[in-house]
């Protein structure tokens, strides 16, 4: 892999990686590590059933009985063009009618990608129908006494959501619904509860904390779930902080006054 982040390369080095890539009726010629791309699948989908991630025209798996919150290890897929997601309900024979399937994505050489199941399995409108959100992974340098936080919008019926970190009254980003922000994540202290502010165009101000993360890890954090959702309601807005050994953690906000 090129340049990937240092955690990712260390956890890329360290894992058994899925080895999809070896697999009958994979038609694309795979040679080296420079043909092959890296992905991993987060299910940040609060409607949407425990699935199984395929990937059109390989059997295996690229992930299995992911829930909502879930995330995989990361998969060797090969570098393509038009690379097509398939959902399966959990258990699903590889080759039955895909419960949904993506558009054709470009996987490049060498590239670390993050593949999100987002919206909302229920809908039809376009604006917030079930999808594959696809993001790269390239993280700057974590630095000492740091970690990176890079965040994504994955709530469903809201079209911006405004991120103060620190709870401090200061706009830190703007980030459109189904959008991440800049790919090299923001330094925070490591192992020091953050606080955090979510305001929702409409709604109010959602507040939370962030876990105290050790220095050099690299977090994905996805805002998603509903934010008309009462508070009592599972897919009620929450926080799904994703490492960048795919562990996750899905912590609700706390809804505004």
């Amino acid at each position: 892999m090129s340049r990937p982040s240092l955690g990712i390369a260390r956890t890329l080095a360290a894992s058994t990686l899925v080895p999809l890539v070896a697999l009958a009726g994979c038609k694309e010629q795979v040679t080296t590590l420079d043909d092959v791309a890296a992905v991993r699948v987060v299910h940040a989908s609060p409607d949407a059933p425990a699935v199984d991630v395929y990937i059109e025209g390989i059997t295996i798996p690229l992930g299995v009985d992911l829930q909502y919150g879930d995330a995989s290890d990361f998969g060797l897929l090969p570098a393509v063009k038009g690379a097509i997601f398939e959902l399966r309900p959990t258990g699903a024979d590889p080759r039955s009618e895909p419960l949904f399937m993506s558009t054709g994505f470009t996987l490049g050489p060498s590239e670390i990608s993050s593949a999100t199941i987002g919206g909302l399995i229920g809908s039809d409108a376009e604006v917030d129908s079930l999808r594959i959100v696809l993001d790269a992974e390239d993280f700057d340098v974590v630095t000492g006494g740091t970690w990176r936080a890079r965040f994504s919008n994955m709530v469903s019926d809201v079209s911006t959501i405004t991120i103060d970190i620190g709870s401090d009254g200061t706009v830190d980003d703007v980030v459109e619904r189904f959008r991440p922000t800049d790919v090299r994540g923001i330094p925070l202290s490591s192992n020091e509860t953050t606080f955090l502010t979510i305001d929702v165009e409409g709604v109010g101000s959602f507040s939370g904390g962030m876990p105290p993360f050790e220095e050099g890890s690299e977090v994905f954090i996805f805002v998603t779930g509903l934010a008309s959702a009462p508070a009592t309601d599972p897919q009620r807005l929450s926080l799904l902080f994703m490492d960048q050994d795919s562990k996750t953690v899905l912590a609700p906000l706390d809804q505004p006054d």
